[in-house]
């Protein structure tokens, strides 16, 4: 069951990607974007293609969307999982098997993925939230080496019920490094124009 559950879930940011790639490449025109049935206001580079499915997991159908958008071949997303009441027992369960996904196509030992600690603010709400970071050098493709910082952030919204974040921000490395290492990588995923999709990410 959870190995289908990845599939499903890399399954839909491909998805993403491809509609994204085919689409022509925005400048950087940074906005807010209120995702009401998705309980969060985020800052995206342009206008994000939403998407949506239904995963099977433990036997229950429940919601997952995707926000993402591609510019200057950097790849923005949140992905929202709705989780039915039944199942909010299972999250931490849910978020390993999101965590296992992505680590999957990482060059890591999967046991020992590099976090930083970093923090989330509510909407309108000036408190620090402590999460982490996850900087992943990604498995190439087509030759081209990629780097990736996400995150996984669980919420309990009165009236809306559970919801299970995943941020991310894929982005390739430049043609003329001679090497990836743990102060190149953060640099690369801690530039200008990556900061503020991580910073204004505000959850209900």
């Amino acid at each position: 069951m959870g190995l289908g559950l990845s599939k499903s879930l890399v399954s839909l940011l491909q998805l993403g990607l491809v509609l994204s790639l085919c689409a022509c490449t925005p400048q950087y025109d940074w906005r807010t974007v209120r995702a009401e049935q998705q309980a969060y206001t985020a800052l995206f580079p342009a206008k994000p293609q939403h998407l949506e499915r239904q995963i099977n997991y433990l036997g229950t159908n429940f919601n997952q969307a995707l926000e993402v958008v591609k510019v200057a071949d950097n790849i923005y997303s949140i992905t929202t999982i709705q989780v039915p009441p039944n199942l909010i027992s299972s999250a931490t369960g849910l978020i390993a098997q999101l965590k296992q996904a992505i680590f999957s196509q990482a060059l890591l030992d999967i046991a020992q993925p590099t976090a930083v600690e970093g923090f989330y603010k509510l909407a309108n709400s000036p408190i620090r939230i402590p999460t982490e970071d996850y900087f992943l050098l990604m498995k190439p493709i087509d030759g081209v080496n990629r780097v990736m910082r996400v995150r996984w952030i669980m919420r309990n919204t009165p009236g809306l019920g559970l919801q299970i974040y995943q941020q991310s921000l894929l982005m390739p490395f430049p043609k003329n490094s001679d090497s990836i290492n743990s102060v190149a990588l953060l640099s690369r995923l801690y530039d200008d124009n990556a900061s503020p999709f991580f910073a204004d990410f505000h959850p209900d």
